[in-house]
């Protein structure tokens, strides 16, 4: 069997992937580039699109793509975020065209976390997306909430029934209401078209072009070791999760310019608990960007002086900054903390990483203070 392309616009949802591969007992690797042979059965290509700038999101996709159509692969699908955060609108039409696909099918809901389209609406728990906490996303505050305007009514069709497909739409949205509908969609679309949209709408496919499809029990024991969680959230449920830790279980990171201070923090709070949070101050103002190259310069300066075991990091930007500056350039899955929370092995180091989407909520097993 040809290897499944996956092409994610951050690293917290290449990693959900990855989980998604070990439950069918499939192997996948995270890259951020196709360089290497693949000997996997799924590439994971983290493009971080999502933390830049549309125009230079555009030009480094068509740098780190291979440049391989449809055919070359069993089928592709574009990984982007079930909260509607990103460049969809801008990037799906450049891989159409990169990839020479005749029609897109993008779904990018998540039944299990409420996240629907419903009469046209997206909704996270019944609620339009845009009258949620996520229309104050610092970098991608929804403001709208129909589904035809986020992604542009000139070119997608939103389509209500999977086997009335029309020939003649090139971009079209399966108008899923409920998650059982996910599987009969799956069962509908034509092979050669290319898909996107969230993890749910993958799984559904991968389970419907696999010849077993036999769900495996992926969430097995934790990494034993210490951990470094890296917090770059400032949502207010993160807030109220770090107010309960006690003072030694916790480093702020406070402005840009004292990275080394901050290692030294680190430093001596991991030589005193097994687990310690790096977090951001609740007073900042800094902006996201400037956030996460910090914070990623401190944890880079710890790993030279201390041995790192386990990095345990919220947000997917974070965890591309953090791992750039550690220089690490491949993941690969091996366990499922919990949906969406993947540990990674680094390979030829001893370090492994654990991702949980920023919108995701922290579980009381990973969040073990």
């Amino acid at each position: 069997m040809k290897p499944i392309l996956v092409i994610a616009d951050d690293l917290t949802g290449a990693a959900e992937i990855g989980g998604v591969a070990l439950r069918y007992g499939l192997s996948a690797q995270i890259v951020h580039s196709v360089t290497e042979p693949i000997t996997t059965d799924i590439l994971i290509v983290n493009t971080n699109s999502r933390s830049m700038k549309i125009d230079r999101a555009l030009s480094h996709l068509a740098s780190v793509l291979p440049s391989q159509s449809i055919v070359d692969w069993s089928w592709i699908y574009l990984k982007f975020d079930s909260a509607l955060r990103g460049h969809m609108r801008e990037e799906i039409p450049f891989y159409k065209t990169a990839f020479c696909a005749q029609q897109v099918f993008f779904c990018p809901v998540n039944p299990k976390m409420g996240r629907l389209i419903r009469n046209g609406v997206y909704v996270v728990q019944g609620v339009p997306i845009a009258e949620t906490d996520f229309k104050h996303d610092p970098e991608f505050p929804v403001r709208e909430s129909d589904i035809l305007q986020i992604m542009g009514p000139e070119n997608w069709a939103l389509q209500t029934e999977p086997k009335l497909i029309p020939d003649d739409r090139f971009f079209l949205i399966p108008a899923v209401a409920e998650g059982e509908t996910l599987d009969r969609w799956a069962d509908c679309l034509p092979k050669n078209a290319l898909f996107a949209g969230a993890a749910a709408f993958f799984e559904a496919l991968l389970r419907n072009r696999l010849e077993h499809g036999e769900l495996l029990d992926s969430r097995i024991d934790a990494v034993q070791g210490q951990q470094l969680y890296i917090c770059g959230s400032k949502h207010e449920s993160s807030l109220r999760r770090l107010r309960e830790l006690a003072p030694e279980e916790i480093v702020y990171w406070q402005k840009a310019g004292g990275e080394w201070h901050v290692a030294q923090e680190l430093e001596q709070a991991l030589r005193k608990k097994e687990r310690v949070v790096f977090a951001v101050a609740t007073d900042t103002d800094s902006e996201a960007r400037v956030i996460r190259k910090s914070m990623a310069t401190s944890i880079a300066m710890l790993n030279e002086q201390y041995a790192l075991q386990e990095l345990v990091i919220e947000g997917g930007a974070t965890a591309r900054a953090v791992l750039k500056a550690l220089q690490i350039d491949a993941l690969r899955p091996i366990q499922e903390k919990g949906a969406g929370v993947i540990t990674c092995a680094v390979p030829d180091t001893e370090i492994y990483v654990t991702l949980k989407p920023g919108s995701y909520p922290w579980t009381k097993e990973l969040w073990a203070f």
